[in-house]
């Protein structure tokens, strides 16, 4: 008796538990609720609850995806609201938290204010949304805010205009889909989509004096591979017609890509020049005069690239030319940086080329004088040979130059720099009694030299509203552990944190080292107090012998004592070059990963 008695409230609960169980297994989730209409007296309006206070603002539009599981709430998609400046940031930081306090519902006018009652509570997808200001009728500012899977059509296409076809017709054509839907075929695909079911109608707010056309969103669920399909089949049952009949045997002999461009170029030329207009037209515009005046002229096609890519950088920095092997890049590129500076009036001018080292000697004694005869060519070969003509340039008075100047620099030359070595260690202190109590210490970290703090790491960002009302970004970090470091650097989050820099004052942790002949200034010191003794006393001999017997540099292997030509070039020379070629630039960055062409990169 005692025994049933002690298991009776186990076995209620027991029980309890298993009828709440089915109960949550049976019931159905419940779907937003969009019947109540709003009225002038009504209007629809969202709320948040943010630092101890609400936030109501008006709502003229409001799309929501239907929850998965019975316990979550509708997830915004796209909303927009209006209100005074505080209201909207606080609205827009709560959405783009991801905080699921926000309140869909309608407001009742009173004297003061409107009365906010809820219809259906809202959660958002943290850092998903983007925030775009508008303006609406009556001059009222307002903000859009958006999901990214509906302005990137993954999943969701959002029609304004009522011409529902024609959005679905754009999404297709995207990078989702990339297919080339004809604007005649656009009604037939819509209307296929709606009855195979891959295209719904998602179910939503929008304010009819704001929309007067209707706002819509689409839900489309349908795979790149189901798309493909889905057109070859209403193809094949005649369901889409092209504007003019064939039989599709022209294309049967077609075996690669270069007899489909001998074939068809003229037809893709003539929809480009529909619709781009380019900086040079070989039809309509001539090549620059000042190519027939060189020592070999230029080929007709060569001419017209330099000109082109004269007239482009007068524009823009910088310009890629791509070719095959033995179209006349060298001498295009020594036209282009010609060109260029003959068009701002320069008969001199100077231009640094970055070449591969196996090619410096032809660039040099080749390439450029085959065109200018009279142009100076400087092999540079150390970044010394560089500094001393910078020097002396400078001493002279920065004179300059009356004919075209080029400065071969190998990449392996420009690039050859010291070795960067941390510049923090790490550092762990404890106090006598915190040794004692055996607690965390008061000092684990890497700590910046300049502003004393601790290397952080940063775990997550986020945007929030401050007391004014404004949008700052909050960063979620911890103290960066010793093993996090590593040994390489690093400027942004890979697999290890970032180490480069100060997450507080943004101060460089790496430095340019190189063996040095005496370990310390207090080493140093010593050495020095012997010279100074021995020069004070006129004792040259001594002196010589002092300097003699110094012990030798040490050698360290990736240690170099030099440095690189673009750093010198970066601090010392600003403005100095008017153009700079790269040749061959896609052995400039490694691991690039670009087509076998050789490639080149001019930037003015």
């Amino acid at each position: 008796m005692t025994d049933r008695v002690r298991l009776k409230p186990y076995l209620c609960h027991v029980d309890r538990v298993a009828i709440m169980s089915v109960a949550v297994a049976n019931t159905e989730i419940k779907k937003t609720d969009w019947s109540f209409k709003e009225t002038e007296e009504c209007p629809k309006m969202l709320e948040v609850y943010l630092e101890q206070a609400y936030q109501n603002a008006f709502c003229f539009a409001l799309a929501c995806e239907e929850p998965e599981r019975q316990w979550q709430n509708p997830k915004i998609l796209m909303t927009i609201i209006g209100g005074n400046d505080s209201t909207l940031q606080a609205i827009k930081a709560t959405i783009d938290s991801g905080y699921s306090g926000v309140s869909y519902g309608h407001g009742k006018k009173t004297l003061t204010e409107y009365e906010f009652t809820r219809e259906f509570q809202l959660e958002s997808e943290k850092g998903k949304y983007e925030k775009f200001s508008m303006t609406i009728n009556s001059n009222r500012k307002a903000v859009a805010i958006v999901h990214e899977d509906v302005l990137s059509g993954n999943g969701y296409i959002l029609s304004f205009d009522g011409d529902d076809a024609e959005e679905v017709r754009k999404v297709l054509g995207g990078g989702n889909y990339g297919l080339n839907v004809l604007p005649e075929w656009k009604e037939v695909v819509f209307h296929e989509l709606l009855d195979r079911g891959h295209l719904e109608y998602v179910e939503l707010y929008a304010d009819s004096g704001i929309f007067p056309a209707g706002l819509k969103l689409m839900k489309l669920t349908l795979e790149e591979e189901e798309a493909d399909l889905m057109i070859s089949e209403l193809i094949k049952l005649k369901k889409l017609r092209f504007p003019k009949d064939g039989t599709g045997k022209a294309l049967e002999d077609v075996d690669s890509l270069t007899d489909y461009m001998q074939d068809y170029s003229h037809v893709m030329m003539e929809k480009l020049s529909n619709e781009i207009s380019p900086t040079h037209n070989p039809i309509e515009d001539g090549v620059s005069e000042m190519f027939d005046a060189y020592k070999r002229p230029l080929f007709p096609v060569q001419g017209h690239v330099a000109t082109a890519v004269a007239k482009r950088l007068q524009k823009q920095k910088s310009v890629i030319i791509q070719g095959e092997m033995s179209t006349g890049k060298s001498a295009m590129m020594t036209a282009i940086a010609d060109a260029v500076n003959r068009m701002k009036r320069k008969d001199g001018y100077f231009a640094c080329l970055m070449v591969p080292p196996s090619l410096t000697k032809k660039w040099a004694t080749e390439e450029i004088h085959f065109l200018l005869p009279e142009a100076k060519v400087y092999n540079i070969s150390s970044t010394k040979q560089l500094i001393d003509f910078h020097t002396n340039w400078v001493k002279n008075g920065r004179k300059k130059p009356k004919v075209p100047t080029f400065f071969v620099v190998a990449f392996t030359t420009m690039r050859g720099d010291c070795s960067l070595e941390p510049a923090v260690d790490f550092t762990y202190k404890r106090t006598n009694k915190q040794i004692e109590n055996e607690s965390a210490p008061y000092k684990a970290g890497y700590y910046c030299p300049e502003c004393g703090l601790p290397l952080q790491v940063i775990e997550d960002k986020s945007t929030q509203t401050n007391e004014q009302g404004e949008e700052v970004e909050v960063l979620t970090k911890r103290v960066m552990q010793e093993i996090e470091f590593g040994k390489h650097r690093r400027i942004r989050n890979s697999k290890d944190p970032a180490n480069a820099f100060c997450t507080e004052c943004h101060a460089n942790l790496w430095t340019k080292r190189v063996p040095t002949r005496y370990s310390s200034f207090k080493e140093w010191a010593k050495h020095e107090r012997k010279i100074v003794h021995a020069l004070k006393d006129e004792n040259t001999r001594l002196v010589k012998h002092i300097q003699s017997t110094q012990k030798e540099l040490p050698k360290a292997s990736g240690k170099p004592r030099r440095t690189a030509t673009i750093e010198y070039i970066r601090r010392k020379m600003k403005s100095f070059f008017d153009i700079s070629i790269i040749d061959e630039v896609h052995e400039c960055v490694k691991r690039c990963h670009i087509s076998n062409h050789a490639t080149t990169k001019l930037a003015a």
